[in-house]
């Protein structure tokens, strides 16, 4: 299948990275380094800047159920522990916890703890694209400086060259229309010139609402895609079909 628009624009978990290494490797990363990342950094000017963060984004879940907030004093540095932790088990995506755990992963990469996991089909494709004229974005739930750093200390070297630029949650939730008109609008082309690559029906119904083209990935390990909602898009196993004839 010939590719006819001009930007590429890839979600990251489950279409070119694996949920099991984000699922697997990199959450419980954090996890486990968590508490000695927040007393080694506390007093540093970037990681303030996370903490105001993560207490604006406080005041606006104080109202949820379950809610563990963030206190000041000699509890404060708990209180942040404890706040993340709580959004990660209740897997929320906010840009205050991934900001944080982008700073974090920065240290396991540049340690080599972590090393960013890329499917093998997926440089081989994405550089004949570009060889083709192709512009390669990617538009994920995780921080710019998260998806920079899993592509600069990837398994394959640093191959973030080949991204002209990186999207997160700042553009809006992948789930809105709207937010695909704002990456359409900062790249400065028509939404119909975007085909959005991702493995989630509902981003994929967002980025169709806003004028872009999508279509479906289905990688090992992915959640079952609904027959019904998916039959409308063209699903794919791997990049490399994107260059079939």
């Amino acid at each position: 299948m010939p590719v006819n628009e001009n930007v590429i624009l890839l979600d990251i978990e489950g279409t070119i990275t694996s949920i099991s290494f984000v699922k697997d490797t990199l959450f419980p990363y954090v996890t486990e380094v968590l508490e000695d990342y927040v007393e080694k950094h506390w007093d540093d000017e970037s990681f303030q800047q996370d903490l105001e963060s993560l207490r604006a984004q406080a005041v606006v879940d104080s109202n949820i159920e379950g809610f563990v907030p963030i206190s000041t004093g000699d509890n404060a540095k708990k209180s942040v522990i404890n706040n993340v932790l709580w959004q990660m088990t209740n897997d929320k995506k906010t840009t205050a916890l991934k900001q944080l755990q982008g700073h974090i992963w920065k240290d396991g990469y540049e340690s080599g703890l972590l090393r960013g996991h890329l499917y093998e089909d997926v440089l081989p494709v994405l550089n004949k694209l570009t060889e083709l004229g192709k512009k390669i974005y990617t538009y994920s739930s995780g921080s710019t400086k998260a998806q920079e750093y899993l592509f600069q200390y990837s398994i394959y070297g640093d191959v973030s060259g080949i991204f002209l630029k990186y999207f997160d949650t700042k553009m809006g939730p992948k789930g809105s229309e709207t937010s695909y008109t704002n990456i359409a609008n900062e790249i400065n082309v028509n939404c119909s010139d975007i085909l959005f690559l991702t493995d989630v029906i509902v981003e994929a119904e967002a980025a169709i609402k806003a004028g872009c083209n999508s279509i479906l990935l289905v990688r090992p390990g992915n959640a079952p895609l609904d027959p019904e909602k998916s039959s409308k898009f063209k699903i794919i196993k791997t990049l490399d079909e994107l260059l079939e004839t």
